[in-house]
């Protein structure tokens, strides 16, 4: 029995660390950005509308800043696509469902600032 209560409680600090970090995400997030994640999400599920004179979106295939899409992966905008794919996947393996994790907003964000760096160019 004591290494089931063991366990919960390692359990109980894994959950613990992962909540802190996702919101270390959301505060770097709103400090870069200005924005939650939850927010960006939210900008992205509307449909597009028109954009104010002046901004147009040459270069920005998914509405996301490339400095953002760097920024959601803890990436400076000059880094090589080697530690792109490597952050994506370090990423991923905390906030995919299928890794257990409950935020799928976060996972979602996480795929387009991959798919935009990957797809949108420097």
């Amino acid at each position: 029995m004591a290494k089931r209560g063991a366990r919960n409680k390692d359990l109980d600090n894994l959950s613990g660390l992962l909540n802190a970090y996702v919101d270390i995400v959301n505060a770097t997030s709103e400090r870069l950005t200005g924005k939650s994640i939850a927010a960006w999400l939210k900008e992205f599920q509307q449909p597009p509308g028109e954009l104010p004179p002046g901004e147009g979106t040459a270069g920005q295939q998914s509405g996301m800043p490339l400095a953002d899409a760097y920024a959601i992966l803890g990436l400076k905008p000059d880094a090589p696509p080697e530690d792109v794919k490597k952050h994506y996947r370090n990423l991923a393996k905390v906030f995919h469902s299928d890794k257990g994790a409950m935020n799928d907003e976060a996972m979602k964000l996480l795929n387009r600032a991959y798919e935009r760096i990957t797809k949108g160019g420097k």
